[in-house]
């Protein structure tokens, strides 16, 4: 048990030291889906996701990227953003 509790502050200092890459995983003109990494600081990776899904949406001839939804992997610390391009 002593193990555990030791580990849990490491684990959670360093989950904000990832840094946030946005990599598209879908795009079909009306939506696109950006992954991001569960262990990087939330608002970074919230703003890198919205502006790698803004580029996306506008190369397509839309104006703009609405934020729909996010499910996390678990097993591979991942969270897939979905985006509406409109």
């Amino acid at each position: 048990m002593r193990k555990i509790v030791a580990i849990l502050p490491i684990v959670g200092a360093l989950s904000g030291c990832v840094k946030a890459n946005p990599i598209v995983s879908e795009y079909n003109g009306d939506s696109v889906t950006i992954v991001t990494s569960a262990l990087s600081n939330v608002d970074e990776a919230k703003a890198a996701a919205q502006a790698e899904a803004t580029r996306i949406c506008r190369t397509g001839g839309r104006s703009r990227a609405e934020y729909a939804s996010t499910r996390m992997n678990q097993n591979t610390y991942e969270n897939y953003n979905l985006y509406l391009c409109l």
